[in-house]
């Protein structure tokens, strides 16, 4: 079995964050949330998750700040962040997928996180 990767989802849309959580959690990764670039920064700075799930558009802190943040801090430099967009701009982070998330595509990525980190 492979490792457990611990997965951050940033996203304002619960429907998704929640599907997300049920394939992640039923494949044995640990999966915190968080509904903004605020409280996913603070959650990041916390718990360095392997994989961050990130949605560009969001209140109060939006994904470009989140990423903006995130770089700031030495600590997070090496953590992979997917944008989940289909935004031009989504360039700015590690990789970019396109809404909606196919199972497949999500379960590629932890593989690949899985295989980058011992």
């Amino acid at each position: 079995m492979s490792r457990r990767a611990t997965v951050l989802v940033v996203d304002d849309d619960p429907d998704t964050v929640e599907t997300m959580r049920d394939i992640l959690e039923e494949e044995g990764h640990v999966v915190l949330s968080a509904k903004n670039g605020r409280e996913g920064f603070d959650l990041a700075v916390l718990y360095a998750p392997d994989l961050v799930l990130l949605d560009l558009e969001m209140p109060v802190m939006d994904g470009h700040a989140f990423l903006a943040a995130v770089r700031r801090v030495p600590a997070l430099s090496t953590m992979t962040v997917v944008v989940l967009s289909g935004a031009s701009d989504a360039r700015l982070a590690c990789e970019a997928v396109k809404k909606p998330l196919r199972l497949d595509t999500l379960l590629g990525l932890i593989g690949r996180v899985n295989h980058a980190v011992p």
